[in-house]
């Protein structure tokens, strides 16, 4: 009998287990250069982004909502508009650490793709994880958060982030 209720036990959560990492997809969209995981599929904004040099450049915004979950990734693309990789990174991330107490912050590689990771907390509590990289002319903005008390950190998110190349593979810059 106790290994019936054990099966049934063991079963029921691998079945919500599975359900609940069904829920999130991998989104790609290739000629913007990316992949990345969302709770669902994300809607898509286009949108001007000023860099700091006051210049306003072409940009799309990618969200999802689950529960007070927050997710986005704005793409921006800088083609013939003066920037170089370490100001537009440097800028992107000090907006994200404006917005609440840094707890987190250092510098990243992905794929070699260098960037930065930045973690705050919001007055109100709120967590927001990030990454921001730039490569090839477009500088990625993978910001997740959740409100204060959830048990699911948003580090998922932007930890899913993959750059890619038109065919969908991923870009790995090696190192100087």
């Amino acid at each position: 009998m106790r290994f019936v209720i054990l099966s049934s036990v063991v079963a029921a959560l691998l079945r919500s287990g599975s359900a609940h990492a069904q829920e999130w997809i991998n989104y790609e969209d290739r000629a913007w250069g990316f992949s990345i995981n969302f709770p669902h599929e994300p809607k898509m904004e286009q949108i001007g982004y000023t860099t700091f040099f006051g210049q306003t450049v072409p940009a799309r915004v990618y969200s999802a909502e689950r529960g007070s979950g927050r997710y986005s990734l704005t793409v921006v693309y800088f083609s013939g508009a003066p920037t170089d990789s370490h100001t537009a990174v440097s800028y992107a991330a000090e907006a994200i650490r404006d917005k609440g107490e840094v707890k987190y912050y250092a510098f990243d590689s992905l794929d070699g793709i260098p960037g930065q990771m930045i973690t705050t907390t919001q007055s109100d509590g709120r967590l927001i994880q990030a990454g921001v990289y730039f490569v090839d002319q477009r500088l990625y903005i993978a910001e997740g958060s959740v409100a204060a008390g959830s048990a699911a950190a948003p580090s998922q998110f932007h930890q899913s982030i993959r750059i890619v190349d038109p065919e969908g593979n991923p870009i790995v810059l090696e190192p100087n």
